[in-house]
């Protein structure tokens, strides 16, 4: 069984399900955060044989750990319906408690996980623009001045760093090869090799790297994401994405 879990909204996880699914992978379901919540039959066993995690889907169709054959994780957090279940004065030990259990489950899959869960993020780690543009500084990329103060709005640090009005092109990492969109300027080698080196520094299996022109570089760095536009690398990017599954499953 391959699973894509994600939220009902996310268009790019379920574009890359049906495509993955008619590239082959299968049995191949995707599993929303809705979904999970209605789940049931719940069962996470830690010991010295391993972890072990087994699940009720809403529609009968049985989940168990070992039988995994791959993830694409786009999970942001737990279900939330699960979450509001909860009196108000406990809702955010609940979140604690259900972001711990999903981290444990996704950490021990044996089986391809793009991406692993961290600490910073159930889909891989969420960082700061500040933390960005270091990262993307020591990968080589030319990085606009970024400042903020305490007076500053707080979400600054999740903005993108292109200029107002700037043209942005989204490229995806996967593994060490970039895919980027089929229409447009041919990324050059040296900036695709910049992409690889920021997802190698990020331990990111599964990266999305924001450029931009600037008055002094075409292919400046405006942003990164673990979640990715993955329509962004086309159908190059889902037969990558699909080996990764297939040559696991045929070890």
């Amino acid at each position: 069984m391959h699973l894509v879990l994600c939220s009902s909204s996310d268009t790019s996880a379920i574009w890359a399900c049906n495509g993955l699914a008619a590239l082959g992978l299968a049995p191949m379901r995707l599993v929303t955060s809705e979904m999970l919540a209605l789940s049931t039959g719940w069962t996470h066993r830690l010991g010295a044989q391993g972890i072990a995690t087994r699940f009720t889907l809403p529609d009968g169709i049985r989940v168990d750990s070992g039988s995994i054959r791959g993830i694409l994780n786009r999970l942001l957090a737990p279900p939330e319906a699960l979450v509001a279940q909860s009196v108000p004065e406990d809702r955010d030990y609940t979140q604690q408690e259900l972001t711990a259990l999903y981290l444990s489950w996704l950490s021990a899959i044996s089986a391809p996980v793009l991406n692993r869960p961290t600490p910073q993020g159930l889909s891989g780690r969420w960082r700061h623009s500040s933390e960005w543009a270091m990262a993307a500084h020591a990968a080589g990329f030319s990085v606009p001045v970024y400042r903020q103060e305490a007076r500053d709005d707080p979400c600054k640090g999740y903005a993108s760093l292109a200029l107002a009005g700037a043209s942005v092109t989204h490229v995806v990492v996967l593994d060490g090869e970039t895919f980027g969109p089929a229409f447009g300027p041919k990324l050059p080698e040296a900036a695709q090799e910049r992409c690889r080196r920021l997802a190698e520094i990020c331990q990111t299996q599964l990266l999305g790297v924001d450029l931009f022109a600037s008055p002094t570089d075409p292919w400046a760095f405006a942003g990164a994401t673990p979640l990715p536009n993955l329509q962004a690398g086309g159908t190059a990017l889902l037969r990558r994405m699909a080996r990764v599954f297939q040559n696991w499953s045929s070890a």
